[in-house]
């Protein structure tokens, strides 16, 4: 079975530092906005498990997944930088 790309285009190119330091604090804020919501369901929380929907599950799933790609393209704008 073929693993399925993450990415489905190359992270934009930065031309400095600041360029960098801008893209990094976006995808940050943008991590911790997708991190908060996922503890919001009922495996982080009080709330019982028979309280979360097919679609707050299917939600969780892809906020999880948007995780993965946000923590990878900081990863890869980071190495760029430290490569300068």
């Amino acid at each position: 079975m073929k693993k399925k790309k993450l990415f489905t285009h190359e992270p934009p190119p930065v031309a400095n530092l600041t360029e960098a330091n801008v893209l990094i604090r976006e995808l940050w804020e943008k991590l911790r906005e997708y991190e908060d919501r996922l503890a919001t369901s009922s495996r982080h929380s009080s709330r019982s498990p028979s309280s979360d929907t097919p679609e707050a599950k299917a939600e969780r799933k892809k906020l999880k997944r948007l995780v993965v790609e946000i923590r990878l393209a900081l990863n890869q704008v980071t190495q760029d930088t430290n490569a300068r």
